[in-house]
């Protein structure tokens, strides 16, 4: 038999049990936000876009970049090194210059121009970046070896230089890094000259001036044949070109208009360049 008095000992130990058992029940239920050590809630990880930098001049080598000037420095276009280059290296977010008249510093001394000389001549035309470039060596005439040199592609004129998804050499889909900046690159670029001061020397008379417009008669129809795509008139301008250009090389420094009579009779009747009038 229970005694008596030990009832209410034991409703006691129960109602003592309930009332914890809700006491914790109402904590799961309002446990307060622990906030971080800011006093702020972490907000929740997302997605970040890839930066983009429309202020060039934060990017590596754009701070520095300086005024680039033409200068020959002793590279020519021809085997005989008689057709003197001039060429500048456009810095990293530099644009490419354009051609026409320019200011050209002779580091070296070639025809009529001394060592230091600065001249305002005209600059006919940007030497294909595949073309073969010489210097002259003792009494001979050497291949120039500028392999590690980036050279500027063709027709960027007022572009910036840089690389593309590829990895080549462009002014166009330039490739970006993380931190938005394009792929900029320094390179360099060659041009031919129209300047009486040499060509008097190195001319004979008149034929480097020739020789000059012939040059860019040889580009306009190589031009003008690569935007006919392919119809036979492309191909009868595209092989005219390959054969002006081979004929212009053989005429040397003091050829004439008459030694390309085979390209005057190629061409009679069609609708060629301008430049190639006259001849």
């Amino acid at each position: 038999m229970i005694p008596a008095r030990s009832f209410p000992v034991r409703s006691a130990l129960v109602l003592s049990a309930l009332a914890a058992l809700v006491s914790v029940s109402a904590c799961k239920e309002k446990s307060p936000e622990i906030p971080d050590a800011a006093g702020l809630v972490a907000p929740a990880p997302t997605e970040t876009a890839p930066a983009t930098l429309t202020d060039f001049s934060q990017c590596v080598g754009c701070q520095l970049t300086a005024q680039q000037t033409w200068t020959f420095q002793g590279i020519y276009r021809d085997d005989a090194c008689t057709d003197p280059l001039v060429q500048q290296a456009p810095s990293a977010c530099a644009p490419v210059p354009g051609l026409g008249s320019a200011s050209v510093t002779y580091v070296e001394e070639v025809g009529g121009r001394k060592a230091g000389e600065v001249a305002n001549v005209e600059l006919t035309e940007q030497v294909a970046p595949t073309a073969a470039r010489f210097r002259k060596s003792g009494t001979k005439c050497v291949r120039a070896d500028e392999s590690a040199v980036d050279l500027t592609p063709a027709g960027c004129a007022g572009e910036k230089v840089c690389r593309d998804a590829s990895g080549a050499l462009a002014c166009a889909n330039c490739r970006t890094f993380p931190n938005g900046c394009p792929d900029f690159e320094e390179s360099r670029i060659y041009a031919a000259v129209n300047d009486p001061a040499i060509k008097k020397v190195a001319g004979g008379g008149g034929g480097g001036g020739n020789l000059a417009r012939l040059r860019q008669c040889c580009a306009a129809l190589a031009a003008e044949a690569k935007r006919m795509g392919s119809s036979p008139e492309a191909g009868m301008l595209s092989s005219a070109a390959a054969q002006c250009t081979a004929l212009v090389t053989a005429a040397g420094p003091n050829g004439t208009a008459p030694e390309l009579g085979a390209i005057r009779t190629a061409l009679a009747g069609r609708n060629v360049p301008a430049i190639c009038a006259g001849f």
